[in-house]
């Protein structure tokens, strides 16, 4: 499973905020940045005003309206890191669309083309109890935390299923089906005007009092195709621990890092191995911002922050 990363920092200013005042980027007016900010126990200047460290600000609509509180403290200088568990995981790539075809209503009747419905199937890892819920055209509030998600229309979310703790568990639920015949096309996809969210699977934390606000959240939209089908694409994923909300982003270069047993290729310039890209012996442990790519040792890192400010895989600045 994976972690994430906090720090718990004490005597911050509680401040009142309306839990329908969703964030937008960008801001019709004020600054949603601050001049500086902290990783791994250190403070470090910002040096592009209005700029997003992880990834693009429009990323950031995803989010809820208040992620922590705000204004910061410093922290102290020696106050460890700790790790929080995620205790949830959707397998974003196994989520996938069934297709049903019902000849029921249509049998005996000449040029009539039979009724087609869908239902969702995905691969989850759970380390606790969880409970799982889809929805389709939902609106997103938040509440004490944790997203709480209401759909247009009452029809259009599933019965709640409880799963035990277990890994690559399979998720199938072919008594919730989807008719996209009743459905708009600008409803097959995210629109941030109108923020509804074309399909949401919610997996909640089932584990009693220890581990309350704690969530896994998959937005997902749907592709119309040439030849009338349909599929899913997953948009973002979203960890609640500990009711604070945490954006999930790729990291490009982890999944080699990761599959040890992965053969060798044939093609010499495919790139499976481990190594720092630039030294080609020390293994690669430092991520370049915002483009995520994991790709360099931390000698190299240090070195190339004074020579250069491009990532050598992607030839994007970096920050």
């Amino acid at each position: 499973m994976g972690s994430i990363l906090s720090r718990r920092i004490a005597g911050v200013e509680d401040i009142d905020i309306q839990a329908n005042s969703a964030y937008r980027f960008p801001p019709k007016s004020g600054n949603y940045f601050a001049s500086h900010f902290f990783m791994g126990g250190e403070k470090f200047d910002t040096p592009h005003p209005e700029g997003y460290l992880f990834g693009e600000n429009m990323d950031l609509n995803f989010l809820g309206n208040r992620p922590v509180q705000f204004p910061y403290v410093t922290p102290a200088p020696h106050e460890p890191v700790k790790t929080l568990r995620s205790l949830v995981n959707i397998r974003k790539d196994s989520l996938r669309l069934v297709r049903y075809k019902d000849d029921s209503d249509t049998s005996g009747e000449e040029g009539v083309k039979p009724k087609v419905q869908y239902s969702v199937e995905f691969t989850f890892d759970a380390d606790a109890r969880v409970a799982i819920t889809l929805y389709c055209q939902a609106f997103e509030e938040f509440s004490n935390g944790m997203a709480v998600y209401s759909p247009k229309d009452p029809t259009m979310v599933s019965e709640t299923v409880h799963y035990k703790r277990g890994v690559s568990q399979q998720f199938s639920m072919p008594s919730f089906k989807i008719d996209f015949s009743e459905w708009k096309e600008e409803d097959l996809n995210f629109d941030l005007d109108r923020g509804v969210f074309p399909m949401v699977i919610q997996a909640v934390v089932d584990e009693g009092d220890d581990c309350l606000g704690h969530a896994h959240i998959l937005l997902a939209a749907f592709e119309r195709h040439v030849d009338g089908s349909f599929s899913v694409k997953p948009l973002k994923q979203k960890q609640i621990v500990d009711r604070v909300s945490y954006l999930l982003q790729e990291i490009y270069g982890i999944e080699n890092k990761n599959n040890q047993e992965t053969k060798p290729s044939d093609d010499e310039n495919s790139d499976n191995s481990n190594e720092c890209v630039v030294c080609l012996s020390d293994l690669r442990d430092t991520l370049i911002l915002p483009c995520r790519h994991l790709c360099l040792c931390n000698s190299c890192a240090d070195t190339l922050r004074y020579q250069a400010n491009n990532c050598p895989i992607c030839r994007l600045p970096f920050r």
